[in-house]
């Protein structure tokens, strides 16, 4: 009985010692705002040129923080994502949100929320609400 008790004594000081970790690591972090200083925006060297949302993972983690920091309309402020489409001709992912469906044979046409983000560099091409 004592070893359980300090077994689960242990554990929680380690749970709660990981938790103020995570809270101080975000306290620690700093936020500016004013003119940035070193608006090289076209240097190459040392430039990243990889895809930068390279899978439908990425694409769908970037449009939901993306949807998430939207201001919206009520009836929006409950969709979900509901699929990712991949344009193979010109490399960008469409993030569709949309009303959860209870039932998957019941299809609702529009009022859905598109976001189109670019596969090379990230870039937010279009965001739209359907009809």
């Amino acid at each position: 009985m004592k070893k359980i008790l300090m077994v689960t004594i242990i554990f929680s000081l380690v749970l709660f010692s990981a938790c103020i970790s995570i809270e101080e690591e975000n306290d620690m972090i700093k936020y500016e705002t004013g003119i940035y200083n070193d608006k090289n925006w076209n240097e190459t060297i040392g430039t990243y040129d990889e895809a930068v949302i390279s899978n439908e993972k990425t694409a769908l983690e970037i449009a939901v923080a993306i949807f998430d920091g939207m201001k919206k309309f009520k009836d929006s402020e409950r969709y979900i994502p509901q699929s990712v489409f991949y344009d193979v001709q010109d490399e960008i992912w469409i993030v569709t949100f949309g009303e959860e469906q209870k039932h998957s044979d019941i299809f609702i046409v529009g009022g859905g929320c598109n976001i189109a983000i670019q596969k090379k560099d990230g870039k937010v091409l279009r965001v739209w609400f359907d009809e």
